[in-house]
């Protein structure tokens, strides 16, 4: 075993300690790095659905302008540096060594969780790679979230749904009120959820908080066409037109937000309109933004997707419908974190499924296989199998050469990229 494996055994035997909100571990953390985050500026993104796409389109036009952008998102699907990103690019293991000895020390001490340590690495790898600015995703909720120790120049919520409840709360409202606690005074925030009371409601704590202005997008692109391939060609308000690589009116809106905080960084990062199209264009490459609704293979289809809640089982059901294929039925690779509403998740799903291939991905909160027959059982999917891991699962269903819908978990979505290894190197 490498060092840099042995370190990382040790960061994820940190998941012992769970999910525990609240800033003062990872403020101990930071300040014992010297307070690495305070030396850039950067752009914060929460919401329910979407946050990781909307992070990804705003580093990667950001790139395109020429500047040196760290991305910090998670989880990651196939590999741990996939979190961090400097310049487009996955940190090096190497790059490891030189904070993580001391933070698994300071973890100890402290108490603090996996996401606090990974959190506090890329804030130190950042200010070490002279980023120009980052672009941070919340992990959960935003208020009391580790990456809630910056002061970002904008605010970005792309929208609420339910999820995390135990955490968040019970109504739409309570969650709302959680991700509205990223925006700082003097910061500028974007509010992308589209349902008038609610965003009513987040305009006025944003406000509250003292954002120097609070935004909510006037237009968004066009569809000029869905294209089988799940890419669609757009036409920007501006007029200029591309080749979106991502499918669905839920990145059009997300295209929609990331033109709005472009506009809102102008007086700090000047973006062209040439860097905001090549940028998005890019966005599979160089934001590193897999598994949203991404085709593995295309005859049969092969569909990837990390929807992991009701919301995104329905934009990824209603991107489906857009893109040609209403009338598919489907082999569905399913499996999901036992914590999730399953029910609901399998209910928009049940239409469109021809076979439920069930499997557990390799961790303890997921949901038993048997657990998703019962449910699938009772919502009338009556051709079922179950396998004891994704990749059994997902290997299955590529030698059948029949459509094959494989979602519901980043955990299942990561496992059937190294799977399926050939397949991602050509998609």
């Amino acid at each position: 075993m490498s060092s840099t494996d042995a370190l990382l055994q040790r960061l994820f035997r940190l998941h012992r300690f769970g999910i525990r909100p609240g800033l003062e571990r990872i403020e101990a953390l930071l300040q014992a790095l010297g307070n690495p985050h305070r030396r850039y500026p950067a752009v914060h993104v929460t919401g329910t659905n979407g946050k990781g796409s909307l992070c990804a389109l705003l580093a990667s036009a950001l790139q395109a302008q020429g500047y040196r952008v760290g991305l910090y998102t998670s989880p990651h699907l196939c590999h741990f540096t996939e979190r961090i990103r400097i310049a487009g690019t996955p940190i090096d293991e190497a790059a490891l060594g030189a904070y993580l000895p001391f933070l698994l020390q300071m973890a100890d001490r402290v108490g603090a969780t996996f996401f606090e340590v990974t959190t506090a690495l890329a804030f130190a790898l950042f200010a070490e790679y002279g980023v120009e600015i980052a672009v941070v995703e919340v992990g959960m909720g935003g208020r009391y979230d580790a990456t809630n120790v910056v002061s970002p120049l904008v605010a970005a919520i792309t929208g609420i749904d339910y999820d995390h409840q135990q955490y968040l709360g019970a109504s739409l409202q309570e969650i709302a009120w959680q991700k509205v606690g990223i925006v700082k005074a003097g910061c500028a925030a974007v509010i992308g959820e589209r349902r008038p009371w609610l965003r009513e409601l987040l305009c006025q704590w944003a406000t509250q908080c003292g954002a120097s202005a609070v935004v909510i997008p006037s237009t968004e692109p066009t569809l000029i066409a869905a294209l089988p391939n799940l890419s669609q060609h757009l036409r920007l308000p501006s007029g200029a037109e591309l080749t979106l690589p991502l499918a669905g009116a839920h990145q059009r809106w997300n295209v929609a937000l990331a033109l709005t905080v472009a506009e809102l960084l102008a007086p700090h990062f000047p973006l062209s309109l040439r860097s905001l199209t090549e940028g998005f264009c890019a966005v599979r490459s160089w934001g590193g933004l897999r598994a949203r609704i991404e085709p593995l293979r295309l005859d049969p289809p092969v569909i990837l997707d990390v929807a992991h809640n009701p919301g995104g089982i329905t934009a990824l059901i209603d991107t489906l419908d857009e893109h040609g294929y209403s009338s598919t039925r489907w082999r569905l690779v399913f499996g999901a974190m036992a914590d999730k509403d399953i029910p609901a998740m399998l209910t928009v799903l049940q239409p469109r499924v021809s076979t439920l291939m069930a499997c557990a991905p390799a961790t303890e909160r997921a949901a038993p296989t048997g657990h998703l027959l019962q449910y699938a059982q009772h919502l009338g999917i009556t051709q079922s199998t179950e396998f004891p891991t994704v990749a059994e699962a997902v290997r299955a269903a590529w030698n059948c050469a029949e459509p094959t819908l494989i979602t519901g978990s980043f955990y299942v979505a990561g496992e059937a990229l190294q799977t399926l290894q050939d397949a991602c190197a050509t998609a």
